[in-house]
């Protein structure tokens, strides 16, 4: 299981500074809205992003999963530039352990006195077995011109990134859901009243290996809460709780696996052996949007 203390959405810098920065007209804003529908942490690892300003490199930035940087959807926040700047980013995707990018993408656009211009810019998977003649990006799996007109372009509006898909929850995944089933390292479906085995813990107790299907719930940032009671001992385990991501499992939607949960916590291991114990699992999305599920298992005798 990979748990990460991931932020809502990562809001990163880029200094994009002209001839003009700093002075009175540098008034035109534009803020980079970074998707994927690629899961963060497995298939892609890291991005490399760099800002241009009438051709001239403003920043250069790596940012990478396992060191927490890396977070997706996000926003960038882009310093004021001077009215009519050409502003260009270029964004790179790595695969761990790779030295080259699998996709690539670069937008550009002009900046606007008095307007804060919203630039949306995917990570697309369908782009990965695509390469581009020179001058020509590739999004949704079809080269195409980089530039866009900032006539076409909407106002910044902060609350896009609530609607806005990723690798688990997009318009067509419905409704929040969640399935408890088991597992170490991948998942096994849970029927009512089936047994599972404990084992104990590295650092004491005990505990059975959970796993969930989820879809309708963002893949990075949400926040499980895992907690149990068993109905014939009248006794509450105490809960749980950590930041998860998850990754994508094809038509079922979005797992992870190799949760740990301890079931003797309070209780000798064996006053809970042969007894049922109800587990329920609640998932918080960074959007507010809660998927809760609950499922009945016997801890083996």
């Amino acid at each position: 299981m990979i748990v990460r203390p991931i932020p809502r959405a990562l809001l990163a810098l880029l200094v994009l500074c002209s001839t003009g920065c700093g002075s009175e007209d540098a008034d035109a804003l534009v803020v980079v809205g970074l998707t994927t529908d690629m899961a963060v942490g497995f298939e892609i690892d890291r991005v490399e992003r760099t800002t241009r300003v009438d051709g001239v490199v403003t920043r250069a930035e790596s940012l990478s999963y396992g060191g927490g940087e890396l977070s997706l959807p996000s926003e960038l926040a882009l310093e004021p530039a001077r009215d009519g700047a050409e502003v260009e980013l270029t964004v790179e995707a790595f695969r761990g352990g790779e030295g080259s990018p699998f996709v690539t993408r670069r937008a550009a656009t002009r900046a606007v006195s008095g307007r804060a211009l919203f630039l949306p810019v995917s990570l697309d998977a369908a782009c990965s077995a695509i390469s581009c003649a020179a001058g020509a990006t590739c999004a949704a799996g079809a080269c195409v011109d980089p530039f866009i007109e900032p006539s076409t372009l909407a106002d910044h509006d902060p609350t896009w990134i609530a609607s806005a898909s990723d690798a688990c929850k997009t318009p067509s995944s419905g409704d929040p859901a969640v399935v408890i089933g088991q597992g170490e390292s991948a998942f096994a479906p849970l029927e009512h009243g089936d047994v599972v085995p404990i084992e104990p813990g590295p650092q004491g107790g005990h505990h059975v290996w959970l796993a969930l299907r989820v879809t309708g719930l963002r893949q990075m940032g949400s926040r499980l809460t895992v907690g149990g009671y068993f109905p014939e001992l009248a006794f509450e385990l105490r809960p749980f709780t950590s930041v998860v991501t998850l990754r994508r499992a094809g038509d079922a939607g979005c797992e992870i696996y190799g949760i740990r949960f301890q079931v003797d916590r309070g209780l000798p291991v064996a006053s809970v052996r042969g007894r049922a114990l109800d587990v329920e699992a609640v998932l918080e999305d960074p959007d507010g949007d809660v998927g809760t599920a609950a499922q009945r298992i016997v801890i083996a005798p």
